[in-house]
This record gives C-alpha cells, sequence and structure tokens, in this order.
C-alpha cells in the first residue's frame, strides 16, 4: 500500500513529540524577536490574516478532492505557533482542523486524515495542545505535534517512508516562518520527490534583505534557501526593485528546478507596497487550478491585494476590475492554439490550470467571446450541450479555421 505506512504513522502522531524542545535559534529567534513575537501569542497581523484566508479557502477544495479518494492525506504545518493569536483569532492549525472537520462533504472523508504540526518553541506546542485538546474532532482525524525545527521532522520522516520503499501521503506543506531560515532548498528537493506533495510557501523578502543580504558572514544561509550561491548575481543590482525582482525570480527558478510547477503571488497592501510573496508548488493541474481559484476568493476584500507575476513587466491584479480583460486575453490564446481543432472541455481545463491567472469562469467567458461577440465566430460548433452559453464536461469545441 502506497502511502505512510502505518509504522511511521503511529511514529508520527502518538502524542507530543521527543526530545527537540528548545526555542528557535539565529535568524528564526531574531525574526520573532523583530515582530514581537518573543511571546507565547501575539497579535494577528493584517498580513498574516490575508494569508490564513487563501490556506482557509483553498484547503476546503483540497481536503474533498483527496480525503475522498485516497486512504490517507497529510496536511503539515512547519511552523505552526501556539494556535491562536492575542485576539482569540484561529492560528493555522486550527484553521486546517476546522477546514476538515466542518466542510459540507465531511461525511466522505471516510479515511484517515493525518495532521503534522511542527512547533519548536515548546511553550507555543504545548499551547497548541491545549487548543486542539479542547476541540470535538472525528475519530479518523490524527493529529501530531511535533516539538522540532521543520528541517529535522520532514527529514527524519520521508526518510523513514523511504527506507520502507513507500511514498509520503498526498501531502500539503503549508511553510510559514518568520524569516528566510529553517526550510532550505535541499529539504524543499526532499519534499518535491514526493509525487503527490504541494507546497505554499511565504517567502518573506523584506527580512532577507535586511538581515542577510549585506552581512557576508550569512550569505551561506542564503545559499541553502536558494540551494546554490546563483542569488549571488543580484548583490551587484543596485536598483532595489530590480535587485527583489531578480531574488524572487531565482528563488522560482530553483523551485521549477527540482521539479515543480510554480505561481507565485506578490501580496501588496493598502499603501501599494508590496509587504511578502507566497510560491505555490505543485505537480497536480486540479491543485493549481484550486490555488488559484482561492487567491480569487481571498482577494477581492481586506487591506491586501494579490497579484499573480507571470509577466513581470506587468503584474495581474485579481479583481473584478479586470474580469473582462482577462477573459478576452484568455479568448484571443484558445484560438491561436487550438485553431480549426475539435478540443475536449477536459482538455481546456488541463491548460487552464497552467495559465498564469484565469480560473473556471474566465474560460466560460472566453468560450462565450469566441462563440457570440467574434465577427466571424472563432468557435463554430459545441457538441454535447443542451443549450447555448454554456460548456459542460464532456462538450466538444471545434474552433473555427
Amino acid at each position: 500500500m502506497v502511502g505512510l505506512t502505518y509504522a511511521v504513522a503511529e511514529r508520527l502522531f502518538d502524542g507530543l513529540s521527543r526530545d527537540e524542545t528548545g526555542h528557535p535559534s539565529g535568524l528564526l529567534a531574531a525574526g520573532a524577536k523583530q515582530m514581537g513575537t518573543d511571546e507565547i501569542v501575539w497579535e494577528l497581523e493584517p498580513h498574516t490574516r490575508a494569508k490564513h484566508e487563501i490556506l482557509r479557502y483553498y484547503l476546503g477544495a483540497w481536503f474533498p478532492i483527496l480525503a475522498s479518494v485516497h486512504s490517507r492525506v497529510l496536511y503539515v504545518d512547519g511552523f505552526a505557533g501556539p494556535g491562536e493569536y492575542k485576539g482569540g483569532e484561529d492560528g493555522s492549525p486550527i484553521i486546517a482542523l476546522n477546514v476538515a472537520k466542518d466542510h459540507q462533504l465531511q461525511s466522505r472523508f471516510r479515511n484517515e486524515l493525518l495532521f503534522l504540526f511542527i512547533e519548536m518553541d515548546i511553550r507555543r506546542a504545548e499551547h497548541l495542545q491545549k487548543k486542539i485538546g479542547t476541540m470535538a474532532l472525528p475519530s479518523n482525524f490524527k493529529i501530531r505535534i511535533e516539538r522540532s525545527s521543520f528541517e529535522n521532522s520532514i527529514s527524519r520522516t520521508i526518510a523513514e517512508v523511504t527506507e520502507r520503499g513507500r511514498e509520503l501521503a498526498p501531502s500539503f506543506f503549508f511553510i510559514d516562518p518568520f524569516g528566510p531560515a529553517g526550510f532550505p532548498m535541499s529539504l524543499l528537493k526532499k519534499i518535491s520527490e514526493q509525487p503527490r506533495s504541494e507546497v505554499l510557501i511565504n517567502f518573506s523578502y523584506q527580512p532577507l534583505n535586511q538581515w542577510c543580504l549585506e552581512d557576508d558572514s550569512k550569505h551561506a544561509l542564503v545559499d541553502s534557501l536558494f540551494g546554490s550561491a546563483a542569488w549571488r548575481r543580484a548583490l551587484a543590482i543596485s536598483d532595489p526593485k530590480k535587485k527583489e525582482e531578480n531574488l524572487r525570480e531565482a528563488y522560482q527558478r530553483a523551485l521549477e528546478a527540482i521539479g515543480w510547477k510554480v505561481r507565485p503571488f506578490s501580496m501588496i497592501n493598502k499603501y501599494n507596497q508590496t509587504q511578502y510573496y507566497l510560491f505555490f508548488a505543485t505537480k497536480n493541474a486540479l491543485g493549481m487550478l484550486a490555488m488559484k481559484r482561492a487567491m480569487w476568493k481571498a482577494a477581492p476584500a481586506g487591506e491586501f491585494r494579490y497579484s499573480d507575476l507571470s509577466n513581470p513587466a506587468q503584474g495581474n491584479m485579481l479583481e473584478a476590475a479586470f474580469e473582462e480583460q482577462y477573459a478576452q486575453q484568455l479568448a484571443d490564446v484558445l484560438y491561436a492554439r487550438h485553431k480549426g481543432m475539435f478540443v475536449r472541455k477536459e482538455e481546456l481545463l488541463d491548460d487552464l490550470a497552467w495559465d498564469p491567472i484565469c480560473i473556471e469562469r474566465h474560460l466560460t467567458k472566453a468560450l462565450r467571446i469566441l462563440e457570440s461577440e467574434s465577427s466571424p465566430p472563432r468557435v463554430i460548433d459545441v457538441a454535447n450541450r443542451k443549450r447555448m452559453g454554456t460548456y459542460p464536461v464532456g462538450s466538444v469545441i471545434h474552433f473555427a479555421a
């Protein structure tokens, strides 16, 4: 049986962890103090709220896609924290548990849902354990809180699984550290080698720039973050925006080099400043489409806007004002790609998954543009549908020559 073996699952989910109980050190500790988070709990910042909205929407799609099919799925929070904030707001571990517990399709989650929460600080780990202890959770939820570093915990877990000739269960890793340490590219490569793994990474450029770029003694740490010294070319760039762009692109290339499809988003605050970047990496078309849906759902409200970065010269804002523009652009791309062809809707959905920004509603609008608003029409027939203007799964779209 592919997936976490029962022996490994028992090791992972038999209670609060082993021996690695210390506090964050080095840059992690510096990041905690910089943000005022050397306390057990701290205030919820707007940018964290924005990330949590994306996480909530994405897991709402991820759990039903996988938990109804596979014998077990694994959610990993690599820097879990105490599970709540000073105002009583839920932290990411509690959000994940609640999304799965309260999902309208939860009755279909008949197999095991494994939750691994990794937190190095003993006080926060114990706070999280108490928080989870107050929750009424289904019997198929298996939870482990590990007092460890993210790197040590996951390296050990993957080693134990691969030694048995197995693979990790379908896994989603939420990687949201205080700063640029604790998730080296060598570790991400081990995760990427698991065929059904996905990661959502908070890449905080400002701490990287503040603590590391001008300090030669920290360049080796940045090498480990990027997986090589190729990033150092950016040190010669004097323009701050170009330097930031160069480093972001270097990190994306590094993730792609270890086997993932990658979509970066910038998180833009109300002052129109980039607060940080989110990198979503997957090998699965459904996963990429679900993440884009999550970004669109979270984007329209709040103090933050989200921008796709597929074209550095012109970031695409995920806002309703641009809907028609994106649909028209997609229509032109589809016609250029499929001119004169008969194409099943399923094939178009596969293409759509890797489009930089568009989701299903943009595809429907694009096909309507091609069929009804173009002169002459660029879609001349749609087979296997019941009414005009619809393009159901199973339909076949005939693009004009």
